[in-house]
């Protein structure tokens, strides 16, 4: 039996997500496909538009069988952690064959040979990337310059948003020592374009949502997916300035050495940020106003996302040892009490609630912080029970 994990985020699930699944079935011949998706806050260090439980629901009704929450330790991470954590995972469960993942190249010699050297870099690599970091490039542009020089290739043939992350995953099945087969499925239109077409961006398609054009949201969501998007948009969204008043009064409360802690923070990062948020009057402005070359806009939201999240370096395990089952369809019923009996055997967890698992308090937090963002009640993280699509 062939099962294909996909990591994701689906803020929201939209058609080119319903493209690539229905690709990954097709390419591996998959009998199930189970993903593994950010929660409340995602890998840009931002709030969700919509919740986990709603998120999970459109991606079941449109090509997946199982959804899994990635916890916020790994979901608000930079690309090496957050495909770990992904990967990690789908690895515990003991039964998936596959991992597919969209990139703009579809070359798997050629991204494997370029995962190898960034997870064992020799000599000569290790000079390049240094060579970089003097020149002011942050450490994942220097890295990337390194390998692509090495290769032969250009450089903008592997630092495309999602053959960077692709790389990531390559890198994290390599650390796990893992058997999962990597199935990179080609995408060709562009991960941050601002227009609703055939195959839109997330990020367009949550712009369209917050300005409020209806017509060309029901032209990006799937038909199966739009009754669960009009339903969260009645329940209420989390829009991206949401959490900026208290971003602000977390920085007027804390001192040099408590950002210091925060994950993301370090060679005296904490004083800039202080320096800026002196006159930045939101989030935009102070991430604008802070990022250099060296530290990209994605490193100092998420810096900020776990200052306001109250969360250390020291809060950030090696790898999850536990994943919420926010839903599946019930026709994968039998393989979900498989996957429960395996990693019972292995020491991972899966819950449905979050109520007695000291792994989930991260979690629980973020959902209830998400929660306060959008206006709405804390708590209903520990009732909600998992969506279960019937046949």
């Amino acid at each position: 039996m062939n099962i294909c994990g996909v990591i994701a985020e689906y803020d929201p699930f939209h058609k080119g997500h319903e493209r690539h699944l229905r690709s990954a079935r097709e390419k591996t011949g998959a009998d199930f496909i189970v993903c593994v998706m950010s929660g409340s806050f995602t890998q840009r260090g931002m709030p969700a538009l919509l919740p986990p439980h709603a998120r999970a629901d459109m991606a079941l009704r449109c090509g997946a069988d199982v959804a899994l929450q990635l916890p916020y330790a790994f979901s608000v991470r930079e690309a090496e952690y957050f495909a770990l954590g992904g990967a990690a995972i789908l690895n515990a469960l003991g039964c998936v064959t596959h991992l597919s993942f969209g990139s703009e190249t579809d070359d798997l010699t050629l991204l494997q040979t370029a995962a190898r050297l960034l997870e064992t870099p020799d000599e000569a690599m290790e000079s390049a990337i240094q060579a970089g970091l003097a020149k002011g490039l942050s450490f994942a542009a220097a890295q990337g310059q390194a390998v692509a020089k090495r290769l032969k290739v250009p450089v903008d043939t592997l630092d495309a948003p999602n053959t960077a992350l692709a790389l990531s995953y390559l890198r994290a099945l390599i650390r796990l020592d893992s058997r999962i087969i990597p199935v990179p499925v080609l995408r060709e239109t562009d991960y941050h374009a601002g227009e609703l077409d055939a195959l839109p961006s997330a990020s367009a398609v949550r712009s369209a949502i917050l300005r409020g054009d209806w017509a060309g949201v029901r032209k990006a969501i799937p038909e199966n997916a739009l009754p669960v998007l009009e339903e969260a948009i009645r329940n209420g969204l989390c829009p991206p300035d949401s959490l900026d008043i208290l971003l602000r009064h977390k920085l007027l409360i804390s001192t040099p050495e408590e950002i210091a802690r925060w994950p993301g923070i370090s060679e005296g990062l904490e004083m800039r940020i202080l320096k800026a948020a002196e006159s930045a009057v939101s989030r935009e402005a102070l991430v604008d106003a802070v990022k250099t070359r060296r530290y990209t806009r994605g490193r100092i939201s998420r810096a900020l996302c776990h200052g306001v999240m109250g969360v250390t370096k020291a809060d950030l395990p090696p790898l999850p040892a536990s994943a919420r089952i926010l839903g599946f369809r019930e026709s994968a019923r039998p393989l979900l009490r498989q996957m429960q009996k395996h990693t019972q055997k292995n020491g991972f967890t899966l819950y449905a609630r979050p109520a007695k698992e000291e792994t989930a308090i991260l979690d629980c937090r973020a959902d209830d912080l998400w929660r306060v963002a959008a206006g709405l009640p804390r708590g209903e993280t520990y009732r909600l029970q998992p969506v279960i699509i019937e046949e």
